[in-house]
């Protein structure tokens, strides 16, 4: 409307005419500067291939003639910076590179969320999935890897293809002569997967040869097809929710081309992207059931509870997710049969438990159901203890590995004389496992007030970040990739203008993203014996980009004036 009443008045009002030339002007580069922000996410990933390649790995070896190729475009950066050793120079270019590519990934949003990109939407899009493609197949045949889960991963596919055995009761370790065992580090342990991750890997191992280069590059494909997938339905969930083509547009954006998430997928090749494919169609059917208004309706919310159960299945990590939808579902039954506005959720569960009841016992049933139908086969023939202990014995259930915990224990072994009561405490897992129950019971806790008060799916989708956030602050065992679950939630937050703790927690998830990558540095010794200092790097920065949100954050003008979302 302002363009349209500039084109009218140019006679009256000549300083308003040059205004509009100039935006429209900036408008027409938009385009430009979105493929210019494409082509540069694209050439950091290429050139990050030969720093990768340098790092020294000591058990895996690749070799993808198409990344060999691809690595020449950067055979020219220089093996030793500033006298520093080549391990060390490769971390740093690598790091570098990927800051820039974190910034070509922030010109990108800013430029559609400023709408400086008006054309067509769909060859904005168009754009977006070209890019991702484009950087996700540098990342599959890169010839290096930053984490080794591929061999773990096709361990358990020899576990169960080739000796038949069962992997949550007999460990790699039980077939010395097999290939994957001398390239695992846990091949002395079970697996902590779900049963449907394992089934997964089974699926593998009947058609791979024992080949490190086969199962890398499979489990690599198979990462970056379902985030693919997950980039559909990111777009697909913010349309249903009824946000604006362009809020859909970003969210595909911010999804798609965030380098933590395009390094993980394509290069690391892990099981995140699948765990999340699950739970972003459950959102989906949940966002699609509430339009419909079947959400308490066995056909709204029992697929919603199967997805989320399946996606626990993957990795155990969904299990939080999973309860916060069954809170939703409590707040919703009784918000339905509530007789007063004023009244609270506990008056209200009090008086009208039994309207939740149907829900929560279908929903519960069918979850355990599910959980039985894919465990059983693996524990036919244990008993109780034997299963228990299958549980407690992988290493993500014992150890410390890039965390508040990890700080500690590193500090008393580097200064021996430092034990007191309070050390030793911080460095207790059992103590790190009850403070991550205590932050899921207080975040489902403080976020039922906001379900009570608003019960749709968005602020679902609200607590549940808010708690798996809390999860990887404080969680003892924590790896870079584990961010893919915090962005495929978070970005279904969008718009964030009219909500503080939205926006202070979408600042929180794309902070961490970034500084989750130091966990690189920190292994590969660039910081030397000062790796107590880890989780001051990479939880330190997401929780100030929080608070500092919280605090300065203002209403955006749509709050302001009560409008709606355009």
């Amino acid at each position: 409307m302002l363009e349209k009443i500039l084109q009218e008045k140019q006679v009256e009002l000549p300083g308003a005419q040059q205004v509009f030339a100039s935006n429209t002007r900036i408008k027409q580069l938009g385009p430009v500067w979105l493929s210019l922000s494409a082509a540069g996410l694209v050439a950091c990933f290429l050139l990050m291939m030969t720093p990768l390649i340098r790092v020294p790995d000591p058990v895996l070896t690749l070799h993808f003639v198409a990344g060999e190729i691809l690595a020449r475009a950067s055979n020219w950066l220089p093996e030793q910076l500033g006298g520093l050793q080549a391990a060390t120079s490769a971390y740093g270019e690598f790091f570098g590179l990927l800051s820039l590519a974190f910034l070509c990934y922030a010109l990108g949003a800013l430029l559609v969320r400023h709408q400086m990109v008006t054309e067509n939407q769909r060859v904005v899009r168009g754009l977006i999935w070209l890019g991702t493609l484009l950087v996700g197949s540098i990342c599959v045949v890169t010839p290096a890897a930053l984490s080794h889960d591929t061999l773990v991963y096709a361990s358990y596919s020899r576990i169960l293809s080739t000796y038949h055995a069962n992997p949550y009761f007999v460990p790699i370790s039980a077939f010395p002569r097999d290939h994957f065992t001398i390239y695992n580090y846990w091949a002395s342990a079970v697996s902590a997967y779900g049963p449907i991750w394992m089934l997964i890997c089974g699926c593998f191992g009947w058609f791979l040869q024992p080949d490190q280069n086969a199962y890398t590059l499979a489990f690599r494909i198979f990462a970056l097809l379902f985030a693919l997938v997950n980039l559909w339905l990111v777009g697909h969930i913010l349309q249903t929710l009824g946000r604006s083509a362009r809020t859909v547009t970003l969210g595909m954006l911010l999804y798609a081309w965030n380098p933590l998430l395009l390094l993980e997928s394509g290069l690391g090749g892990h099981n995140d992207d699948f765990m999340m494919t699950f739970v972003l169609i459950g959102i989906l059917l949940a966002a699609g059931a509430e339009k419909r208004g079947q959400m308490l309706r066995p056909r709204g919310y029992l697929p919603v509870v199967a997805l989320l159960t399946l996606a626990a299945l993957v990795k155990f990590t969904a299990l939080p997710v999973l309860a916060t939808y069954l809170l939703f579902l409590f707040c919703k039954a009784l918000r339905q049969v509530t007789e007063s506005p004023r009244e609270t959720l506990l008056q209200a569960a009090l008086r009208h438990w039994r309207a939740a009841r149907s829900v929560l016992t279908w929903s519960l049933a069918s979850a355990l159901l599910l959980a039985l139908v894919f465990y059983g086969p693996f524990w036919l023939g244990h008993n109780f203890a034997e299963i228990i202990t299958s549980f407690k014995t992988p290493p993500s259930s014992l150890y410390a590995e890039n965390s508040f915990m990890r700080s500690v224990a590193e500090w008393q072994n580097q200064h021996l004389n430092e034990h007191n009561g309070l050390l030793d405490l911080l460095s207790n897992r059992h103590f790190w496992d009850a403070l991550t129950i205590v932050g899921i019971a207080f975040c489902l806790l403080v976020g039922s007030t906001r379900l009570w008060r608003k019960p749709t799916t968005r602020t679902f989708i609200l607590v549940a970040l808010a708690t798996l956030s809390l999860v990887l602050l404080v969680t003892p065992w924590f790896f870079a990739w584990y961010l893919n679950w915090l962005l495929g939630l978070g970005i279904l937050c969008l718009p964030v203008r009219l909500n503080r703790i939205e926006a202070a927690l979408l600042a929180l998830v794309f902070t961490f993203s970034f500084s989750a990558l130091f966990t690189y540095l920190f292994n590969g010794n660039l910081f030397g014996s000062s790796y107590y200092l880890i989780s001051l790097f990479t939880t330190i920065p997401p929780v100030c980009a929080f608070l500092l949100t919280l605090v300065c954050w203002q209403a955006g003008p749509s709050e302001k004036t009560g409008a709606k979302e355009l």
